[in-house]
């Protein structure tokens, strides 16, 4: 049996640890029963196999099959977990069950946010227990620029401070108001007047300053918004169709041997 979850976009700037936008990079999975648990695809840190044994007590040949980079911030393992269980639940004859998907995911992952973007797809926002479903304006395009580094997501969080000051977290409330409605509306000027995120980015930056070269880059070539992609280093870019190869050439340049990909919203999520 086999199912397939999407990549996914998470924190999205002011949206820290509670807004996700699914991408249309999909992780696939594939299941079938065995006399012992194997993987028959490369697992070298045995984060798949962890995974299935979180899930089931049941022994498994899985084989993973994924387009999504990994350690790159783009909700790699979440797609990952969230295939799987999917591909175990239908092995068993029945469809998956998206809510108890979700809690499954957000448990094993820690990260309600990629959970629910890729248990659900589209753009979601989660207080950690329930995914709320938000509107997106069908008009708009997205740009995820990939470095050629990765930043593992604890070495992430420990650069964030233990405390912030009332104005910053006054300025992200604004922030995160403003960039939920433009997505909604398709809203050039509510998206452009975000500009940087305050809360987390800043101190992400400090650990790989191509971050702050690419958020520039896409900022300088006309993007709508940019943000740091989940823990990064990739950054993603909302974009016009009008402004859309501009900044991709934009981000192409100082991306260097990194990778722009320019994938459609996944308005499904596990399939």
């Amino acid at each position: 049996m086999r199912a397939t979850a999407p990549a996914s976009t998470a924190n999205l700037g002011p949206g820290f640890d509670t807004l996700a936008l699914a991408l249309e990079i999909r992780c696939s999975v594939a299941v079938e029963s065995s006399d012992e648990l194997e993987v028959a695809t490369p697992d070298p840190d045995g984060f798949v196999a962890g995974v299935a044994a979180r899930l089931t007590q049941e022994p498994l040949r899985i084989s993973v099959d994924s387009q999504i980079p990994s350690g790159r911030g783009l909700g790699s393992s979440a797609a990952i977990t969230a295939a799987l269980g999917a591909a175990i639940s239908r092995l068993h004859g029945e469809e998956p069950d998206h809510d108890r998907l979700f809690e499954l995911v957000a448990e094993i992952e820690g990260h309600p946010d990629n959970a629910a973007a890729t248990v659900y797809g589209g753009l979601v926002a989660t207080d950690g227990a329930r995914a709320h479903l938000l509107d997106l304006d069908s008009d708009l395009r997205v740009l995820v620029a990939v470095p050629d580094v990765t930043l593992p997501t604890d070495e992430a969080r420990r650069a964030l401070p233990s405390k912030i000051d009332f104005g910053i977290a006054a300025r992200t409330a604004s922030r995160a108001i403003r960039l939920i409605e433009g997505l909604r509306q398709g809203n050039e000027d509510l998206l452009r007047s975000i500009g940087r995120d305050e809360l987390h980015e800043p101190y992400r930056i400090e650990l790989r300053p191509i971050i702050g070269e690419l958020l520039s880059a896409a900022t300088d070539a006309g993007a709508l918004f940019s943000a740091l992609s989940g823990a990064g280093p990739s950054v993603v870019a909302i974009v016009t169709r009008a402004h859309e190869q501009l900044v991709a050439s934009a981000l192409t340049d100082a991306v260097g041997s990194g990778t722009v990909l320019s994938p459609a919203i996944a308005l499904t999520g596990v399939e």
